[in-house]
C-alpha cells in the first residue's frame, strides 16, 4: 500500500471524520428511513398497508414529503419573536447533532502500527457531556412555545420544560448506577465492560435502571405516550403549533435525530454497544465479518424477489431497478465474503478494516432493534394525562431511580460483576 494511504489511514483526523460522518449518517440521512419505519411500523400493528405506492415499499413517500414541506411557505404570525422563533428549531437540531461526537462506534483496532478508533471525540467525561448537551435541549422547545405568540404554544412549551426537567433527573439517577457499575464515565469504556457472555451486558446487570431510562427517554423524546407537550387533542400541535416550512422541518428531523441518540446510547449503556456475545479480543471481530456477509447477501436476493412480484409491479414502480441494485449488493457480499474465505494471503491491515466495519454493523442492528422499540411502543399504548405523567416521573421513577441507585451500590460493593 503506497505510504500517503497509510498515513491517511493511520490518521487520528481521518477516523475522526468518519466517525462523525456515520453519527450524521444516522442522524440526518437515517431521518427518511425512520419516517418509513415509523409508517410501515403502524401500518403493520394496526393492521393496513402503510404508504406503499411512491417507489418499493414507499421509500419515495419521505422523499416527496420533504419536498411538499420544503416549498411551504414559512409562515411567522403577527405578534412573535421573530428572532427566538426562528432560533428555537436551531437550537433543538444542534443538540441533537452535538451529542453524536462522543460515541464510539468501534473498538481499538490496530492498523499498520497505530492504535485507533472509530470516535470523535474521546472525552474523560463522555456520558456526562451527553447528559449536559441533551439538558439544553429545554430551551429549545420552551422559546418555540413562548416566542409564537400563541396560548396553545406557549401550554405546550410549559408542558415540555416541565416534562423534560423532571425526566431528566429520573434518567440521570438511571445513568448514576451504571458509573457505579462500570467504575467510569466514558462510554468506550463501558462497552468494554460489557465484554464477554451476554450476561454482562447492562440490561442485565442492572434491568431496574434500564426500565428508568426506558421510560424516562421515551419522556425525553415527548413520544407515546408521553406526547403531551404536542398533545392534538387537547393543544392542538403544543410548542411547534406556529411553525411551518423548513421551521417546522427541523422540530420534526430533531425528534428523530433525538431518539436516533437516544437509542444510540441504549445500546451503548445496556445492550454492550458493538460487543459480541463471548468475544473479548478486538481483532477476533475481523474474522466474524465474512459470516456477516451471508446473511446479507441472503437477505438482498430476498427482498429482490419480494420487489419483483406481480402483486407489488403493479402498486409501485422503480422495482426492476431496486432488485437489480439488491442482486448486485448480494453479488457484492457473496464475493468480498467468498474472497477473505479463500484467498490465503489477506493482510493484516484488511483485517483491522473488517473489524471496525464489523463492529458498526453489529452496533447498527442494535440500534435498529432497540428503535423499533420506540415505534412499538407509540402505536401501542395509549397518551396518558398530564398529572399522571408528572405523577410517574416525581412519584415513581425518582424513588426506583434512588432504590437503584442503592441496590447498584451494595452490589458492587459485594463484588458484583
Amino acid at each position: 500500500m503506497p505510504e500517503w494511504l497509510q498515513s491517511i489511514l493511520t490518521s487520528n483526523w481521518t477516523w475522526g471524520i468518519l466517525a462523525l460522518v456515520v453519527g450524521y449518517l444516522l442522524a440526518l440521512v437515517g431521518v427518511p428511513i425512520y419516517i418509513v419505519m415509523e409508517r410501515r411500523g403502524a401500518g403493520l400493528i394496526q393492521r393496513r398497508p402503510g404508504p406503499n405506492r411512491r417507489g418499493p415499499y414507499g421509500l419515495i413517500q419521505p422523499i416527496a414529503d420533504a419536498v411538499k414541506l420544503a416549498v411551504k411557505e414559512d409562515f411567522v404570525p403577527e405578534g412573535a419573536h421573530r428572532f427566538l422563533h426562528a432560533l428555537a428549531p436551531m437550537i433543538v437540531m444542534t443538540v441533537a447533532l452535538t451529542t453524536f461526537a462522543v460515541i464510539p462506534w468501534s473498538g481499538d483496532f490496530v492498523l499498520f502500527g497505530e492504535t485507533l478508533r472509530l470516535q470523535l471525540a474521546d472525552l474523560n467525561f463522555g456520558l456526562i457531556y451527553i447528559l449536559a448537551i441533551a439538558s439544553l435541549g429545554v430551551y429549545g422547545v420552551t422559546l418555540a412555545g413562548w416566542s409564537s405568540n400563541n396560548k396553545y404554544s406557549l401550554l405546550g412549551g410549559l408542558r415540555a420544560g416541565a416534562q423534560m426537567v423532571s425526566y431528566e433527573i429520573a434518567m440521570s439517577l438511571a445513568v448514576v448506577a451504571m458509573f457505579l457499575l462500570y467504575d467510569s464515565v466514558k462510554l468506550d469504556e463501558m462497552i468494554v465492560g460489557q465484554a464477554g457472555p451476554v450476561w454482562k451486558w447492562g440490561v442485565f446487570q442492572a434491568p431496574l435502571a434500564f426500565l428508568i431510562f426506558l421510560a424516562a427517554s421515551y419522556a425525553e423524546a415527548n413520544r407515546v405516550p408521553f406526547d403531551l407537550p404536542e398533545a392534538e387533542s387537547e393543544i392542538v400541535a403544543g410548542y411547534h403549533l406556529e411553525y411551518s416550512s423548513f421551521r417546522f422541518g427541523l422540530f420534526y428531523m430533531g425528534e428523530y435525530a433525538h431518539m436516533a441518540i437516544t437509542a444510540v446510547l441504549t445500546v451503548v449503556l445496556f445492550f454492550g454497544g458493538w460487543q459480541l456475545p463471548w468475544i473479548r479480543e478486538t481483532a477476533s471481530y475481523g474474522k466474524v465479518f465474512p459470516w456477516l456477509l451471508v446473511p446479507a447477501a441472503l437477505l438482498c436476493l430476498v427482498l429482490a424477489w419480494d420487489t419483483m412480484r406481480p402483486k407489488r409491479r403493479v402498486a409501485t414502480k422503480g422495482n426492476a431497478l431496486l432488485a437489480l441494485l439488491l442482486l448486485g449488493a448480494a453479488g457484492a457480499c457473496a464475493l468480498i465474503a467468498g474472497g477473505l474465505w479463500f484467498y490465503g494471503d489477506v493482510p493484516a491491515w484488511a483485517w483491522s478494516l473488517c473489524g471496525v466495519v464489523t463492529q458498526v454493523l453489529v452496533l447498527m442492528l442494535k440500534f435498529v432493534v432497540v428503535f423499533w422499540l420506540f415505534i412499538w411502543v407509540r402505536w401501542t399504548f395509549p397518551r396518558m394525562r398530564y398529572d399522571q405523567l408528572m405523577r410517574l416521573g416525581w412519584k415513581i421513577l425518582l424513588p426506583l431511580g434512588l432504590i437503584n441507585i442503592g441496590i447498584t451500590a451494595v452490589l458492587v460493593l459485594m463484588g458484583w460483576q
